[in-house]
């Protein structure tokens, strides 16, 4: 009897182990790695919206920003049920909260500003307490919503300006502080007739940390929160990080692969789509200059296989991993006012940096690899023009084709010279191998 329980038992795991997995998450995990923001910086935004305003500037993974893409892809197509039914949530959503400090962040009046009510309780939003009461001051960002979840580099305004009323004061029977509350008297000033809040940021220190909060709600029930660890702190004032501009050698090309061609039309032309990855490195430094004023943006240009010269589309242009869609509008003329649908595009991106501050113009990376439908690496043997055409002919001779393997030679009979050189290498190994051949069938005859 044991011994048919233990066979039965084995056939029933072989039969589990032949049905399809499925792809989906268990309640109570995430589908992506809930990390800190990265790169968090701070910018004081020079006395603009009010004295203290400060603009808080981080990004989010390439996980993260791939996630929140498909979830918009799914609200698009309308299939947000099945995408969400595999995630294992009715519907997920992260925004991001804000902690501040002024010199000291272990001090206990003006020092972090984090409580339990930051974590939420069943049934109340972030910040209250079981009773409804907001128990966070007004300078407390306890959910702060993303710009756009698909998008690397997000930014939000802190710090602002707080009215003489119970954001300022208080409100002791409904135990929510106000600002003046975690703050030290030497620390500020209040203007209390233009309701004003001054800080001497050449005198003290403003300083900041965040993390992610994701939301997540099932058939009804309390939203549950997750929250990540805190982020790298960010400072304003007298203490404050410095920044400098960036170079060319600070911006790599863009890595991007997986062209294809979408479904989706724009004024009668189609929409490609690709992948592009961001780096660590370039994460950083697009948080450090957004943070600053600055911008770094993608430029994608493609032409239709044949054509002489590529063309800038419109479409994404901002930072973020994940699926990058343009229109193929801009590659129509005259002898083909609509791109088909069945045309080979091959396309290439670039960096652009701006940074009104620092510098005027713009700073351009390198080109990425070219791609097309089925590869992601086209090697041409010229650089494009500034332009983004890609000149087949010698510059100094525009009658001379330049040479696809030394970029030199004039190509005699429409060969590199290199490669009349091997093939004369190789006549003359066979002209040798044949004298040496008849000389030693001689020296035989003779003997």
């Amino acid at each position: 009897m044991a011994k048919k329980l233990i066979s039965v038992a084995v056939l029933a795991v072989l039969l589990l182990s032949c049905l399809p997995a499925v792809a989906s998450h268990a309640a109570g995990s995430l589908p992506f790695d809930l990390v800190p923001p990265a790169y968090v910086t701070a910018n004081w935004l020079g006395g603009n919206d009010s004295p203290t305003t400060t603009k808080v500037t981080y990004s989010l993974s390439n996980e993260m920003t791939t996630f929140f893409k498909n979830q918009q892809n799914a609200h698009e197509d309308g299939t947000f049920e099945q995408f969400m039914s595999k995630v294992g949530y009715e519907d997920l959503w992260m925004s991001v909260q804000v902690d501040w400090a002024v010199d000291d962040v272990a001090d206990s009046v003006s020092g972090w500003h984090y409580t339990t009510y930051w974590d939420g309780v069943p049934g109340q939003n972030l910040g209250y307490d079981s009773d409804g009461f907001l128990r966070c001051s007004d300078w407390d960002a306890v959910d702060g919503g993303l710009n756009n979840g698909t998008e690397t580099v997000q930014d939000i305004w802190v710090t602002r300006g707080v009215p003489n009323d119970d954001r300022w004061n208080g409100n002791p029977e409904t135990h929510t502080p106000g600002v003046k509350d975690q703050l030290r008297p030497e620390q500020y000033t209040y203007d209390e007739e233009n309701e004003q809040l001054y800080i001497d940021l050449s005198a003290h220190t403003l300083y900041y940390r965040a993390r992610f909060v994701v939301t997540v709600r099932n058939d009804g029930s309390p939203d549950r929160y997750y929250f990540s660890e805190w982020s790298n702190t960010a400072s304003v004032g007298k203490d404050a990080e410095t920044f400098k501009p960036l170079t060319k050698a600070d911006i790599d090309a863009p890595v991007i692969t997986g062209l294809r061609m979408t479904d989706k039309e724009f004024n009668g032309n189609p929409v490609v789509a690709f992948t592009l990855d961001v780096p660590q490195k370039l994460a950083e430094n697009a948080t450090k200059v957004a943070a600053t004023g600055g911008q770094i943006s993608v430029e994608v240009w493609a032409r239709v296989k044949g054509d002489a010269e590529f063309t800038q589309l419109q479409g994404d242009w901002i930072l973020k991993a994940g699926e990058m869609e343009s229109d193929l509008f801009s590659l129509a003329n005259e002898s083909r006012p609509n791109v088909p649908k069945d045309s080979v595009i091959e396309l290439r991106c670039r960096y652009y940096y701006d940074h009104p501050v620092y510098f005027d113009g713009v700073i351009y990376s390198d080109w990425s690899k070219t791609i097309s439908f089925g590869t992601d690496d086209i090697n041409y043997y010229t650089d494009p023009g500034t332009d983004g055409s890609v000149p087949q002919d010698d510059p100094a001779d525009p009658g001379k084709k330049t040479c696809p393997i030394c970029h030199f030679c004039p190509q005699p009979l429409g060969l590199c010279i290199f490669i009349w050189l091997a093939i004369l290498l190789v006549v003359i190994i066979i002209i040798v191998v044949i004298v040496v051949v008849v000389v030693k069938n001689k020296k035989k005859k003779g003997n």
